[in-house]
C-alpha cells in the first residue's frame, strides 16, 4: 500500500510556483519527506498516526479536520515545495550526479534558489506558529509536547543546501 500523502502533487502545483508540467515523480516524495521530517515532530507521533488514521477511512472530523485542512495541509504542502526547489535541478541517475541544464534556459544561482525555497520555508514556519496558537485554544488529548523521542517545542523549519 502507498505512503497517504497529505496533500496530492496536484494540489503543490496548483497553489505554489510549482509548474503544472513537472514530473510528480521528481517531486512527490518531497510531500513524504516533509511530513516526516516537519509535521510528525510537530504533532507528535500518536496525533501524527490519529489524523493520518482518520484521513485514510476518511473519518476526520470536528477539531481533527479543521487542524487538518487550516493547518497541515499549508505546513505540509509549502515545506514540500521548499525541499522539492532546493534540489530540483539535481538528478542522481547511473552516471551520477547531474545538474540538468537546457537550451536557451538561464541556470538559476545557488543563492537565488536558496531564496525562493525560504520563501515557502516561512510560509511554512508562519503556519507552524498558527498551530502553535490553535493547539492552545484546542487541545486534543493525543497532543502531547514532548513524547516518543519527538518534542514538538523545538520544532523549526531550517533551509539550505543539503548535499
Amino acid at each position: 500500500m502507498a505512503e497517504l500523502l497529505f496533500i496530492t502533487p496536484e494540489e503543490m502545483t496548483r497553489s505554489t510556483i510549482l509548474s503544472g508540467n513537472t514530473d510528480t515523480d521528481k517531486h512527490i516524495f518531497c510531500i513524504a519527506d516533509a511530513q516526516i521530517s516537519v509535521i510528525e515532530p510537530l504533532l507528535g507521533s500518536i496525533l501524527y498516526d490519529k489524523i493520518k488514521a482518520d484521513k485514510e477511512a476518511d473519518a476526520l472530523d470536528g477539531l481533527y479536520l479543521e487542524l487538518y485542512t487550516d493547518l497541515i495541509k499549508p505546513i505540509t504542502k509549502n515545506e514540500a515545495v521548499a525541499q522539492y526547489i532546493e534540489i530540483a535541478s539535481y538528478t542522481v541517475d547511473n552516471g551520477g550526479v547531474v545538474k540538468h541544464t537546457g537550451d536557451k534556459i538561464e541556470v538559476v544561482s545557488k543563492e537565488k534558489c536558496q531564496y525562493l525555497a525560504g520563501k515557502y520555508h516561512n510560509l511554512a514556519q508562519m503556519y507552524i506558529g498558527r498551530f502553535n496558537k490553535w493547539i492552545c485554544k484546542n487541545p486534543l488529548t493525543e497532543y502531547q509536547q514532548c513524547q516518543d523521542e519527538v518534542d514538538a517545542q523545538k520544532v523549526k523549519v531550517s533551509f539550505g543546501w543539503k548535499l
